[in-house]
């Protein structure tokens, strides 16, 4: 069903590109930057477990794209080799997604809440939805430019009905049966589709949204200290600026600033760490 749109695009002559994934997934790399000499040394990609690197680098985690359950994943697991490097004393984030999947979002927001090193996030471009979800779970959060976008805290889903499409073009008739006693299974789609009344039910869609809308809601309320009769619970997108004003990012500056920002963190925390395991 995923791969429908380009069948029929094929089979009416249109054209059409398609990026390849191992372009898209080199994207979502993580890499090391470290000061080295008072310049920015970018460390081999993908060295985020070496623990040669230099000392006091700073992991590089993109959040790049559509974020699938399995890229959530991915950054959980980039975050845990962060921390478990020695050599890597902060981490930063450049973010640029519209959000994605609700599955694992929750999770990977509490992994970098719990996060023992700093953690911040650089915006280049776009972070809403599900990317602004975890964005708020970091210790600070910098737009690089004024033109960056950011917000749609809200929940949304696409049902997508190709009965009609694949009957008509290729000739597929398909047909769901169930078990007897399954009367609850894909209980919202079939009520939908299929309600008695002859009038679509959208309720127990709606109903499952609202659920996951408030758990949203919830964790940037407690995130980001806003109230929540803020208008950024609308769904709205924010320039930079707006964002500022309303308390979804700190400030505006470079990507360098950012790692800059990030740097200066990992080498407070460990000061602090440093600190507490004095004995006098």
């Amino acid at each position: 069903m995923s791969y429908l749109p380009i069948l029929i695009s094929l089979m009416n002559g249109q054209k059409f590109a398609v990026e390849l994934q191992s372009e898209a997934k080199k994207r979502k790399q993580p890499y090391v930057l470290a000061i080295e000499e008072d310049f920015i040394n970018p460390v081999a990609p993908y060295d985020i477990t070496n623990v040669d690197i230099p000392e006091n680098s700073v992991a590089v985690i993109p959040l790049d794209g559509v974020l699938c359950s399995w890229d959530t994943n991915n950054i959980i697991r980039y975050l845990h080799q962060a921390n478990d490097n020695p050599r890597i004393s902060s981490i930063l984030f450049p973010s640029n997604t519209p959000g994605g999947m609700v599955f694992n979002t929750d999770i990977c927001a509490q992994a970098i809440k719990d996060s023992a090193k700093p953690t911040v996030a650089a915006i280049m471009n776009m972070t809403a939805s599900a990317g602004m979800w975890i964005a708020s779970a970091m210790d600070y959060r910098i737009a690089t430019s004024q033109l960056d976008r950011i917000g749609s805290i809200g929940v949304m889903t696409s049902l997508t009905d190709m009965a009609i499409l694949l009957k008509d073009k290729l000739g597929i008739v398909i047909t769901d049966f169930y078990a007897t006693k399954s009367t609850k299974k894909n209980e919202m789609v079939r009520e939908f589709q299929a309600n008695p009344t002859g009038q679509p039910n959208s309720q127990p869609i709606i109903d499952e949204l609202d659920y996951c809308n408030e758990i949203f809601h919830a964790e940037i309320q407690k995130n980001l200290g806003i109230k929540a009769d803020s208008e950024v619970f609308t769904g709205a997108m924010y320039n930079a600026n707006q964002a500022i004003d309303l308390g979804l990012i700190n400030e505006i500056n470079s990507l360098e600033y950012a790692f800059n920002y990030a740097y200066d963190l990992g080498m407070s925390n460990k000061i602090n760490q440093f600190s507490k395991q004095l004995k006098f």
